[in-house]
């Protein structure tokens, strides 16, 4: 049931067995997994059912350290939140992803990859994916061709993509017939009542822009808003009482983690067939597959490299193109006027050219086609080292229509970076010259290990940590639960609880851990 708090009664009170704030991804997995259990919900979504100017500039922010694109753009205030932005790729983390390592400053989860496997699959299942952990060989074989070798350092992975992204659509019968489930839209929560030991939440508080305001009583709350948006909401809450649980935790907001993407090297093909066959993206049963180049755990443990993997993109023109046409299609789904109507028919005329070549190839060998002669390059995805600079804080200067302090992201790059990202592509650029497949054109700035490259780096709005999950309170902010520790009923779900960020996009990984969160609360309620 879809509820709009601008059109409830001022000062009403719900109740639920779990009330959770925010209604993108993560949230809205959680909820329907909840919900199928019979368990009574509550969601509240800051936003309406379409974008809106006025709730999306509760998303302001100052930028104090590095650039950072996605803290604007990456952040979508909407029924299914940034599901409706995203083009769906889910990628399962690495083993060594929840391992201690020093030489990347990072310390072991208190949880490990054989215990999100089976959530994994749960998640794939949930989401119409058709295939589980560990099954891309057989994609491969059906298309009758054997990956690349790329030797002991490399291996080939095909990353996933959702048949359907937007996941407010997705789930929308769930949303509008359950009675069990709830979601009041135009709902920003502004105020967490404890009760008189400051260990158990009583009522939530929401407003609306227009001023109304309705409590939700509730026997454990969940925040699902986001790695931003929960930090602050945690930072906030303590400036405002700091007799709670968190106020004198010091890791709140620490260790914000994004990942690096850099166009690092030119590619020459060597054999078009061969590198055409290895890297072009697959598409099985209306099912699409990326292949990548991961650097092998053992890899990463033998040179004390982060975690990294790569893809090739092609002449951007041609992906602007794309990305412009699909931008305008999403806007028509939506009901909405596209902003770039008016340069669609140089985009068209522009796609039109190579429509014919991409048409036989999808419709015959299940792949995509991209004219190779207009340009490939080698685009890393490189895992950021936590450290403490790195940081979620709340501007002192300035505040939101609730009165909320902005955030302010101080996002610092500790600089180890450079190295994996010079050394993959040395590598690489080694085997695929010796498989007879390219050539690699690397930046001259990397190669030198200049400093510099880090301003060709950007952001790629995956945003983790700030409130990581660890075995106390002195190694960081809510347990292996996902409790917030000092709290007998607050739980945080999505990659604000990662202590690590590996290669891999975050929300297939906020999947597992949501619907392990689901048993969890399932059991206990």
């Amino acid at each position: 049931m879809i509820l709009d708090l601008d059109q409830m009664t001022d000062g009403e009170t719900l109740t639920a067995r779990v009330a959770i704030v925010g209604a993108g991804a993560v949230g809205l997995v959680l909820a329907i997994t909840l919900a199928r259990k019979g368990i009574d919900v509550i969601v509240l979504e800051c936003g309406g059912q379409q974008f809106e100017g006025a709730a999306q500039e509760l998303n302001a922010a100052e930028v104090a350290g590095r650039k950072h694109i996605g803290i604007s753009e990456g952040r979508a205030r909407v029924l299914g939140g940034t599901s409706t932005l995203w083009g769906g790729q889910v990628v399962a983390f690495n083993a060594i992803d929840f391992e201690a390592r020093e030489w990347a400053g990072c310390s072991a989860w208190p949880l490990d990859l054989a215990e999100l496997i089976p959530y994994y699959d749960r998640a794939a299942d949930l989401l119409d994916l058709n295939v589980k952990h560990g099954e891309d060989m057989q994609l491969w074989q059906a298309l009758n061709i054997e990956p690349p070798n790329l030797g002991e350092d490399f291996e080939m992975i095909l990353t996933k993509y959702l048949p359907r992204t937007n996941l407010a659509a997705y789930f929308a019968k769930d949303l509008k017939t359950r009675a069990n489930l709830r979601v009041v839209l135009h709902a920003t929560v502004v105020d967490l009542c404890f009760n008189s030991q400051r260990s158990q939440i009583n009522e939530i508080l929401a407003r609306s822009l227009s001023g109304r305001s309705a409590k939700v009583a509730t026997t454990a709350i969940v925040l699902a808003c986001g790695t931003i948006e929960a930090s602050r909401l945690l930072l906030a809450s303590a400036r405002k009482n700091n007799a709670l649980p968190w106020a004198q935790n010091k890791s709140v907001g620490r260790y914000f983690q994004d990942h690096l993407n850099l166009i690092a090297a030119h590619v020459e093909p060597i054999d078009k067939k061969v590198f055409g066959n290895a890297f072009d993206n697959i598409y099985v049963e209306g099912h699409k597959y990326k292949p990548k180049i991961h650097l092998r755990d053992c890899a990463q443990k033998k040179e004390k490299l982060l975690n990294i993997a790569a893809m090739f993109s092609y002449n951007p023109p041609l992906s602007e193109h794309l990305s412009n046409l699909n931008l305008f299609i999403r806007a028509l789904m939506r009901g909405t006027l596209p902003p770039n109507l008016k340069n669609i028919p140089s985009h068209i005329v522009a796609l039109a050219k190579v429509a014919w070549p991409f048409a036989s190839r999808y419709i015959i060998e299940h792949r995509a086609f991209h004219p190779i002669g207009l340009g490939i390059y080698l685009d890393l995805h490189c895992e950021q080292q936590p450290i403490w600079a790195s940081a979620i804080q709340l501007d002192d200067r300035r505040v939101d229509a609730h009165g909320i302090p902005l955030v302010k992201l101080n996002w610092q790059v500790a600089g180890r970076e450079i190295e994996t990202m010079a050394r993959f592509c040395e590598k690489l650029q080694t085997r695929l010259a010796e498989a007879g497949i390219a050539q690699l054109e690397i930046d001259a700035r990397l190669k030198a290990r200049d400093i510099s490259i880090l301003d060709a780096c950007r952001d790629a709005y995956h945003h983790c940590g700030g409130l990581m999950m660890a075995d106390s309170a002195e190694q960081g902010v809510v347990d292996r639960e996902l409790r917030v520790f000092g709290t007998d009923n607050m739980y945080v779900a999505g990659s604000a609880v990662f202590r690590s960020s590996g290669f891999a996009n975050p929300t297939f990984t906020a999947f597992a851990l949501a619907l392990r969160l689901a048993d969890h609360l399932g059991e206990n309620l």
